[in-house]
């Protein structure tokens, strides 16, 4: 039996808001995809709406136009990897280990989304003409150089890490995985991307890691 219905119309109204995010879900899903296969310039509103059943009207519902939905693309290229990253380093308790699990995570969701990292490659250098550039633009790597730079910083103050400049060390390590993965979005067979993380791994943990001296106690 279905539940009276809340005061003030609140089950309809809750309804509505679970149908409209699952839409715009499928609106950006689908429109993903396509950037991913043909590529920004190539993917009009008409070519989403196609790929994903519905009419161009339902997604000027939901978006004012091309831009704003860009926009949202963005927004979840970034947040959903971030999420998953965040959620494997966080079950890890010391420095070294966490940083072996961001470079890990990086590569493993990158391998589970290959539509979600072609698709931000080719929105990189989109810009408005208006600002200049975009707020994505700016904002790119600050999360993840702030995230990687209290790992190391804490790692540092904890004895666990030699003293490193965490800053630059966040960017190098970084830059290490994106251009790692920039070349296998362009040839998915020229880059092996376990061997390649595990080399990054071993590189990266053996240059920050506190060497013990010889004949001290560990």
């Amino acid at each position: 039996m279905r539940p009276d219905p809340k005061p003030g119309g609140q089950e309809t109204s809750h309804s509505a808001s679970f149908i409209e995010r699952a839409r715009r879900k499928q609106i950006v899903d689908t429109a993903i995809a396509t950037i991913a296969e043909r590529g920004y310039s190539k993917t009009s509103l008409a070519e989403i709406a196609r790929g994903a059943g519905i009419s161009k009207g339902v997604i000027s519902y939901h978006f004012r136009g091309k831009s704003e939905l860009v926009e949202e693309i963005l927004s979840r290229l970034m947040r959903e990897p971030a999420e998953f990253i965040k959620s494997r380093v966080d079950a890890r308790t010391c420095a070294t280990d966490k940083i072996r699990a961001y470079i890990e995570a990086n590569f493993e969701f990158a391998q589970a989304h290959r539509s979600h990292l072609l698709a931000l490659v080719d929105l990189w250098g989109r810009r408005d003409s208006s600002e200049g550039r975009n707020r994505f633009d700016a904002e790119a790597y600050e999360p993840s150089r702030r995230y990687l730079s209290r790992i190391l910083t804490a790692g540092v103050e904890s004895g666990e890490l030699r003293p490193v400049a965490a800053a630059a060390m966040a960017s190098a390590i970084q830059a290490a995985i994106d251009g790692v993965l920039l070349q296998w979005a362009f040839d998915d067979q020229a880059v092996d991307l376990d061997a390649t993380c595990r080399e990054i791994q071993e590189m990266i943990a053996g240059h920050v890691a506190r060497t013990v001296p010889s004949g001290a106690e560990p």
